[in-house]
């Protein structure tokens, strides 16, 4: 469109002072001039917010630090770097499993030994039970045996004599004790029980631990990918610290195409706004895409929580936010390498007419990567 209108701008010139013969004055020339500034700069203007283009545009990917959950050297490397994997399939590679073997072995006997005390417990709880139902047995039996003395003895006073009276009453205490005596020991059981069952449920926590920590030392890739950067060798000691992983593993499973433009031009952008997208390692082709979100935030404008005050003098911001952009080709995103870059032009809703400049800009740039190595 500049072209185009330099072009009729020239030849309006022509016409005017060529063909028409006007004389030529200071005042009609800076009119001439003005006129074509004005012009040239109103088309530009439009053409940036009604097509912002970037040429700051990555392929991004989420990495993984790799940290063991168990500790000990390590017996296999098995993942090759930059081969692919697949989520919780491919294993990475395994700790040496002698110690939490014999965790899961001397678990599996603890929660065995307090099984069997649970057992033996509630056993003695049914002994209980029969201890109580024979200590009342034998109550209600004396009872019965005073209160039939007692009524013979006051129908025929001195039928029973007094000695033996005092020995039924003396039975029938000593009954009530034992029948005591064994409801309190049922209790006892009964409390013994409830901490062996308490135990047992520890020794199966204990079990699940200790199984979970033999799992753990087969390492499977955490998600679909590639291992990159590995920082140890077989018979190294692996270890449980997030600040010393033993490798890093690239996320491929999502992939983000980010663009970054000046704030102001992003003003007509909005989510579903078609893009084309231009990539330094396809040179010559254009791929499609939308808006996905315009990220409304950028870390220069990120305060840190600390204990010094802030330094105003480092407070500064590049202007810039970052585009989201969702590619109609799946495959393709899928395949790209992180860090690829290249140019991103958005198509607004606005100024369409002006908007044939960047769809001619973005297939010249798209060629030219055939010819500039930078």
């Amino acid at each position: 469109m500049i072209a185009f209108f330099v072009i009729l701008y020239v030849t309006s010139i022509w016409l005017i002072y060529v063909k028409m013969k006007i004389k030529l004055t200071p005042l009609n020339l800076a009119a001439c001039a003005v006129i074509g500034f004005v012009a040239v700069g109103a088309i530009v203007i439009c053409w940036k917010f009604s097509a912002p283009t970037s040429s700051q545009l990555v392929v991004t990917r989420y990495t993984i630090q790799i940290v063991p959950q168990v500790r000990g050297p390590i017996t296999k490397l098995v993942a090759k770097p930059n081969v692919p994997l697949t989520k919780g399939k491919d294993v990475l590679f395994e700790v040496q499993q002698d110690q939490y073997q014999f965790s899961v072995t001397q678990s599996k006997g603890e929660l065995s030994a307090a099984n069997k005390t649970v057992e033996q417990l509630r056993a003695g709880i049914k002994v209980a039970d029969a201890t109580i139902q024979e200590a009342t047995a034998k109550l209600e039996a004396t009872k019965a045996d005073l209160k039939s003395k007692e009524d013979a003895n006051s129908r025929s006073p001195g039928a029973v004599s007094a000695l033996e009276l005092t020995e039924l009453r003396a039975m029938v205490t000593a009954n009530e004790a034992g029948l005591d005596k064994a409801n309190a020991a049922k209790e006892v059981a009964t409390f013994t029980l409830q901490v062996a069952e308490q135990q047992v449920d520890i020794a199966e926590a204990k079990l699940d631990t200790a199984e979970f920590n033999l799992e753990q030392c087969t390492v499977y890739a955490p998600a679909d990918g590639f291992i990159t950067n590995w920082q140890v060798r077989e018979g190294a000691m692996a270890v449980p610290l997030p600040t010393s992983p033993m490798g890093s593993f690239v996320d491929t499973s999502d992939v983000d195409v980010v663009g970054v433009f000046s704030q102001n031009v992003l003003t007509n952008v909005a989510p579903g706004d078609r893009v084309e997208v231009v990539f330094k390692n396809h040179p010559g082709k254009v791929f499609g895409g939308t808006v996905d979100w315009v990220i409304q935030g950028s870390g220069e404008g990120q305060f840190l929580t600390s204990g010094k005050l802030i330094d105003v003098s480092s407070l500064h911001s590049s202007g810039k936010f970052a585009v989201k952009i969702d590619l109609d080709d799946k495959e393709l995103a899928k395949t790209l390498p992180m860090g690829t870059a290249g140019m991103a032009t958005i198509y607004t809703s606005q100024g369409k007419p002006f908007q044939i400049i960047s769809r001619v800009t973005v297939r010249i740039k798209a060629w030219m990567y055939y010819f500039l190595p930078m």
